[in-house]
């Protein structure tokens, strides 16, 4: 149940509360009001961690959450540094081998779920594949991850290629960053991001559009949110995005819930 709709039952039942004088019915209100409390306790940050600890036997040591979330993601990152290193992608660049990077990126793309699979990982590769696209993406993300101004400066003038290579998304802004630095970097899921803010009460407002600012506030929610599961010993932003999705997974993993 959403958060409106919980909010309405309790409404309802602190209605029944206030005017009913049957026990039958004073009982099923505070049944439902100690239902309501049992589940925000459950959802909200405390609650979260404790269910981590259920689901996770040993967090984020232990077997479950290496296999389902840890290892694959790591995977990924240390084949970034083999493929698109610094040194490695700027020899490609000054050969203007666009062809190869591209190889390069898509090999890294299909190693994770992380960009949704039918619709944006064809879309993403569909246009960075053209000729005329490659000759501004990939300049781009070479100078985002490695340039040399300060990285918010980079972030929002990666976001003005995206929005000219109609690839304004999320998803196609955070990736690579997150595959070359985990430990500073955040892969930003919408819907996950939004819901986990959610559930934390967390002053943020999130924006569809990318940007440097709002990156900028990502990053720092990210950060506060690894210093409040510090319990649990989070090694990276791979373990705090595997956090996020136990707090809020979206799609099928969603429905399942």
């Amino acid at each position: 149940m959403t958060q409106q709709d919980l909010d309405a039952l309790r409404r309802n039942a602190l209605r029944i509360l206030e005017s009913a004088t049957e026990a039958k019915k004073l009982d099923y209100a505070e049944e439902v009001l100690s239902a309501i409390d049992e589940q925000l306790e459950r959802r909200y940050l405390p609650g979260m961690i404790k269910t981590f600890r259920n689901v996770y036997p040993g967090g984020f040591y232990g077997e479950k959450q290496a296999v389902e979330e840890r290892e694959y993601k790591l995977a990924a990152c240390h084949r970034f540094q083999e493929l698109l290193s610094q040194p490695v992608y700027a020899d490609l660049m000054e050969a203007e081998d666009y062809s190869e990077i591209y190889n390069r990126c898509a090999n890294l793309v299909g190693m994770t779920n992380l960009i949704q699979g039918s619709f944006e990982k064809p879309q993403l590769l569909d246009s960075i594949r053209r000729p005329e696209h490659a000759d501004k993406f990939f300049p781009a993300l070479f100078s985002v991850l490695y340039g040399d101004a300060a990285i918010m400066v980079r972030f929002g003038e990666w976001c003005s290629v995206l929005t000219d290579l109609e690839l304004s998304k999320w998803t196609y802004a955070t990736y690579f960053l997150f595959l070359s630095n985990p430990e500073k970097y955040m892969f930003v899921k919408p819907e996950m991001l939004k819901k986990s803010i959610s559930l934390c009460r967390y002053p943020l407002e999130y924006e569809s559009q990318p940007s440097a600012e709002l990156y900028s506030e990502v990053l720092a929610y990210s950060n506060w949110l690894k210093s409040k599961i510090a319990e649990l010993k989070p090694r990276d932003m791979i373990d705090v995005h595997s956090f996020m999705w136990h707090m809020a997974p979206t799609g099928k993993w969603a429905e399942n819930e």
